[in-house]
């Protein structure tokens, strides 16, 4: 049946989406709890749909986070929140056709949790029921180079702030979009396995703690029996190092082999890869390689793997804020992790 764009307003629906629509899609770890109001606060979250007409709003509850906007494929714009105002005009003057959306959150969940309430469209318009799944998926873990942070930064002394980071243009998710894959992030800036930056010697939330939470900022559980990755990637440790005295190594080892396991017995089937690096004299390094090695001769877990991010960032040219990758530090990166993924998993 052909539809005729000029005369959605021949409708009776009003134009307004709300967030359960079934055309739309999510990808990351999302609150369903209140299917009309939909929260998350992970780096990375995304929502897909395609709608009809010639303007599109986004309803968001949320206070400080920035957001990527693509149309049709293409960056449009950022959106920052503001908590006066929950509606935010995308585009009112496209042309009367299918359009596509997607929305990326840019930045982590220390800026606060998001609510989305729907969308709107012109009077009478639609949601085009769309498969939007990708065949592959990838999860990725870890702590402020996962997060992103500071990645827009324009040097190693800038501040960071919601404005400098982009998780769109981290090394994760761009791997994934270099495997057609859809993604989920959890990440935190200064997390560690036993040890948080700035704290001591042992933190009451550090990975462990909390990855299995929806939202960073709540206690709800993790536990989307649709949601298989084919390979978790792994970047923690070097927080719990940040500062001497180290804590223990039969500690941290415990941790992160107790880690390890956890994540196996969550995805049986995905190719699990712990990096470390690539910022030089990382103690993480040694401790992560022994966990690894000794648990893969241990099980014959074939599909366990170590990986030494072996890349020379160079300075400055390569950070953003405070001395962590741009946006170019992050493609290096990418560079060098894809050909291990794609050996390991045939892609």
């Amino acid at each position: 049946m052909s539809v005729s764009f000029n005369s959605c307003d021949l409708f009776l629906s009003k134009g307004e989406i709300d967030a359960d629509d079934p055309s739309i899609y999510f990808c990351g770890r999302v609150d369903k709890r209140n299917p009309k109001k939909i929260k998350f606060d992970w780096p990375g979250v995304y929502i897909k749909a395609k709608f009809e007409g010639t303007s599109v709003a986004v309803k968001l509850y949320d206070s400080s986070n920035t957001f990527n906007v693509f149309l049709d494929g293409k960056f449009f714009k950022v959106i920052t929140t503001k908590d006066s105002n929950r509606v935010y005009s995308i585009a009112d003057s496209l042309a009367d056709t299918i359009h596509t959306i997607k929305i990326t959150k840019r930045t982590e969940a220390s800026f606060g949790q998001t609510e989305f309430n729907g969308f709107l469209l012109d009077k009478g318009c639609k949601l085009v029921k769309t498969n939007f799944k990708a065949k592959r998926s990838i999860e990725f873990i870890g702590d402020s180079f996962v997060a992103g942070f500071g990645n827009e930064g324009e040097s190693p002394e800038c501040e960071f702030s919601a404005e400098t980071e982009n998780n769109y243009l981290g090394f994760g998710p761009v791997l994934a979009r270099r495997f057609e894959s859809d993604y989920a992030v959890v990440a935190v800036s200064g997390i560690g396995i036993i040890r948080n930056f700035g704290e001591r010697l042992f933190s009451e939330n550090p990975m462990p703690t909390v990855y299995n939470r929806v939202c960073y900022n709540d206690t709800l559980i993790h536990d989307d029996k649709n949601w298989k990755p084919d390979a978790v990637v792994i970047r923690i440790g070097k927080n719990d190092f940040w500062q001497r005295p180290y804590p223990s190594i039969w500690k941290f080892r415990e941790a992160y082999l107790g880690f390890i396991k956890e994540l196996r017995a969550k995805y049986p089937e995905a190719h699990i890869f712990s990096l470390c690096g690539p910022t030089r004299n990382d103690p993480s390094c040694f401790e992560i390689y022994t966990v690894v090695n000794s648990l893969i001769k241990l099980t014959k877990d074939s599909k366990l793997h170590f990986v030494k991010l072996d890349v020379k960032l160079k300075r400055p040219d390569d950070f953003g804020c405070q001395w962590h990758p741009n946006v170019t530090g992050h493609k290096i990166i990418a560079d060098f992790l894809e050909p291990v993924i794609k050996e390991k998993l045939n892609w």
